[in-house]
């Protein structure tokens, strides 16, 4: 059977290589010029399980709001007379309900524990090298009420298999010494130790495939 994958990041190259295993004929299509060059690429390569939270969350709105109009800004949206467009937003913003939100991270977060599950078995089995990071990656916090919010979510993910701490000064300086030279008012950081990074040149190897 011929298959055609759109994206060329690690999800796609991913999905593309287990595909071709089980014998299919699989074509991967990416708009850029190479593998791995959008998210995989922008987003420093990690893999984050640890950041479970979905863009539809409850201060979601008000940040989108002031957001508006700037080309850099982290979540992107250009009003149009769109029926479509603002169906979506509709949508997004029912999604922004704390009880939503909270269904929809724990969701995200049993995803990503199975993925990197995946990757790392794929890792092992297939004996990959790719520059990968497996230090675990930190989240620092330079305001009160942001490190305020992460602790409650970090509480209510514990339990479902998360793997994460709160870190003391003397913690964060031993896991990352240069932080020791650091002139950020740094108020608390959190700590996953089973993230990775290191997606670029794993979505070229599997291109190779």
């Amino acid at each position: 059977m011929k298959t055609v994958v759109v994206g060329a990041g690690v999800v796609g190259m991913t999905t593309a290589w287990f595909l071709a295993k089980r014998g299919h004929q699989v074509e991967v299509i990416d708009r850029d010029s190479g593998s791995g060059l959008g998210t995989s690429y922008a987003n420093g390569g990690q893999i984050s399980v640890s950041q479970a939270e979905p863009w539809s969350n409850p201060g979601a709105p008000f940040k989108i709001l002031k957001w508006l109009g700037r080309e850099d800004a982290p979540l992107l949206f250009r009003m149009r007379a769109d029926l479509n467009q603002w169906s979506w937003g509709l949508r997004f913003l029912f999604e922004c309900l704390p009880s939503r939100t909270r269904h929809n991270m724990l969701d995200i977060l049993r995803l990503g524990i199975y993925s990197r599950q995946c990757l790392q078995e794929l890792r092992q089995s297939e004996g990959l090298e790719y520059h990968q990071v497996t230090k675990g990656i930190l989240q620092i916090h330079t305001d009160e009420s942001e490190f305020a919010a992460a602790n409650l979510r970090l509480a209510s993910l514990l339990e479902y298999g998360l793997d994460m701490s709160v870190c003391a000064t003397d913690e964060l300086i031993r896991i990352e010494p240069a932080l020791r030279q650091s002139t950020l008012p740094i108020v608390g950081a959190t700590y996953a130790a089973d993230d990775e990074s290191g997606c670029l040149l794993y979505t070229s190897d599997a291109a190779d495939e």
